[in-house]
């Protein structure tokens, strides 16, 4: 009997045992629902779409924009240097100064430059730079109201054809007159012109290179009857061993071969070098203009150079001093 009502007690347990578990999983399923739903309205999905769209349009308005200034800054530099160009080279030399021989006058003679930016002195050398009159053209500069900004040193063809120093000699002594620059001059960039060729020296020549002498030792006009010595003195020493020549070859040659002789052109090459390697170490600026040997640069005389040796030599040195524009 007792087994009987057990057996029966079972069968009648065993749907609500069913229907409990049923409820109880209804109910965590409810509650894991709950959860879920809870945590994502705690924590919303942002929506991106309009932050990346706003992202995007400023990217695409900033690259317009620096495009833009791009497109001015190169349109600028555009009308910088075409107004450059259009300018004469006196203008593009405002500020500027060449120093100088011989050389450097035939800048003012020739109407390159203006007087104002022309200190020179036919027969000056860095050999003797107090007695040709060197130091005398750097006082001048220095004691001017402005100092220029840009000071461009056109010396040693007298070195060269007068002197007879060596390279080396030579360098020495232009290295001491850049030094004397730089202490006078401390805020002006200095250039050094390589020194012209010699396609001849006829002793008819000038050994400096011009058939003029001319002073211009301040903007006041100076006149220093001592260039005309200076100048003389260099062609005396010139025809002086001109005479000499002829005339310890008068046995052996003939005139002709005496003038042969003094036609060789003079080899400025060693001390070019020289100067360009003096330039390096003292950290100026070197200009070479060795490239201008052109007959049509030199006069009849092989040594005097014309006006479009000089229009030539300007550029380089314009190339040099002021290389963010078009030259030429």
């Amino acid at each position: 009997m007792y087994e009987k009502n057990k057996e029966k007690m079972k069968e009648k347990m065993e749907p609500d045992k069913v229907l409990r578990f049923a409820i109880v999983a209804v109910i965590l399923l409810f509650l894991i629902g709950a959860l879920i739903i809870g945590t994502r309205m705690m924590n919303p999905r942002v929506d991106a779409t309009e932050g990346v769209k706003k992202l995007t349009e400023l990217e695409d308005a900033n690259v317009q924009k620096i495009d833009a200034q791009i497109q001015e800054l190169e349109q600028t530099e555009a009308d910088e240097a075409t107004a450059w160009k259009a300018k004469s080279a006196k203008e593009k030399m405002d500020g500027c100064i060449v120093l100088g021989d011989s050389t450097a006058l035939g800048f003012r003679q020739n109407d390159i430059l203006s007087k104002s930016q022309v200190k020179s002195k036919d027969g000056a050398t860095v050999s003797d730079a107090e007695g040709s009159g060197l130091n005398e053209l750097l006082t001048a500069v220095t004691e001017a109201e402005t100092a220029p900004q840009k000071l461009i040193l056109c010396i040693g063809r007298g070195d060269v054809a007068v002197s007879g120093e060596t390279a080396d000699a030579f360098a020495a002594n232009y290295k001491s007159f850049v030094e004397q620059v730089k202490a006078a001059l401390p805020d002006t960039k200095i250039y050094v012109c390589s020194i012209p060729a010699y396609l001849s020296l006829t002793s008819t020549g000038d050994a400096t290179g011009s058939a003029d002498s001319d002073t211009d030792l301040d903007a006041k006009d100076t006149t220093d009857n001592s260039d005309s010595k200076s100048g003389t003195d260099s062609k005396s020493s010139i025809d002086s061993k001109s005479s000499t020549d002829s005339k310890s070859n008068s046995d052996t040659s003939s005139d002709e071969s005496s003038l042969s002789k003094m036609s060789t052109a003079l080899d400025v090459t060693s001390y070019n070098e020289a100067l360009k390697a003096l330039c390096k170490e003292e950290k100026v600026k070197y200009v070479d203009t060795t490239d201008l040997t052109d007959a049509s640069y030199y006069g009849e005389d092989g040594s005097t150079m014309t006006k479009a040796y000089y229009e030539a030599c300007i550029n380089k040195i314009l190339e040099a001093a002021f290389r963010n524009y078009v030259i030429q």
